[in-house]
């Protein structure tokens, strides 16, 4: 007999629950929540370029969460919330125990190995050609790269820094872009049909792009001359890729701008999370070492 697909949604319930409560005790712990954010936002940003290479372009595996209808955003849904929720929400909580490389191991490689050898029996997730052994291996690793990260956040490492706000942004324009995606207000591609398999391979493009620009904008101001920037360097963008037909858009003009301008606000709460608040003419005047 073939099992409901509403049970499907079960696991990742569970894991979403698990992983959550993981990230919760860690900012309920920690003296410097705007460190641990920026932490939080830099390892989704890694996931993020990683599963931009392994999912979207070379198809390594399926995700089958049957929360939404159409299986391909299905798919894409279930891989945010593996390697924008699972794995990462996991990493910052090895993190912040500071745990070991045994621990690594066995938090990291063999429970993420066990869980997806689960999800496999479960058939609610499935290998193309990725391999076990590949998690085992990989997550360790990406636990002390997290590590490696908010050591040099500590040290305020300007190219981590950067890079980190980057990720902060780029983390936010995946996730508006996908939202826009599956409720059918936007679709990327090449030609007269835009296919959804095309849309995933150049929108993380647009993101990446549209995400640098801002970066480097709010590098050592938050003004309303950078926001004002960011905006124009936004439609002018959105031009582009139009003019280029390399997109279709169904939003309305107020809808659109007031997403955008919402988006840039947060841009600017997020470089001033990152290098401080800062005031016309200096580089950095409020550096805060610690958050309530």
């Amino acid at each position: 007999m073939r099992k409901p697909k509403k049970q499907n949604k079960i696991p990742f319930i569970i894991m979403l629950i698990i992983h959550s409560s993981l990230l919760g005790y860690s900012f309920y712990k920690t003296k410097n929540k705007k460190q641990l954010f920026t932490l939080l936002m830099a390892d989704i940003g890694f996931a993020y370029l990683l599963e931009y290479v392994v999912l979207n372009v070379f198809h390594a595996y399926t995700y089958k969460p049957k929360i939404i209808k159409k299986n391909f955003f299905d798919n894409v849904f279930g891989a945010i919330l593996s390697q924008g929720i699972f794995v990462p929400f996991t990493a910052v909580f090895s993190t912040f125990m500071k745990i070991g490389w045994v621990g690594k191991l066995l938090l990291g490689g063999i429970y993420f190995s066990l869980v997806e050898l689960l999800f496999l029996k479960l058939k609610v997730y499935k290998h193309n050609w990725w391999r076990t052994i590949y998690t085992l291996i990989l997550i360790p690793l990406y636990f002390s790269i997290s590590d490696w990260w908010n050591i040099l956040l500590e040290k305020k490492n300007p190219v981590v820094r950067f890079i980190s706000l980057f990720f902060m942004i780029l983390v936010t324009e995946a996730n508006l872009l996908f939202l826009f995606a599956s409720t059918r207000k936007v679709r990327f591609g090449a030609g007269k049909f835009h296919s959804w398999k095309e849309h995933f391979i150049i929108v993380p493009l647009y993101a990446i792009t549209l995400s640098l620009f801002s970066t480097v904008t709010f590098l050592k101001q938050n003004n309303w001359s950078v926001k004002i920037s960011v905006f124009l360097m936004t439609i002018g963008l959105d031009q582009l890729f139009k003019k280029r037909k390399l997109v279709k858009e169904k939003f309305r003009a107020a809808d659109y701008f007031t997403v955008r301008i919402l988006a840039i606000f947060l841009y600017g709460k997020f470089s001033d999370l990152v290098y401080g608040v800062r005031k016309a003419g200096e580089k950095e005047v409020v550096e805060e070492k610690c958050s309530k």
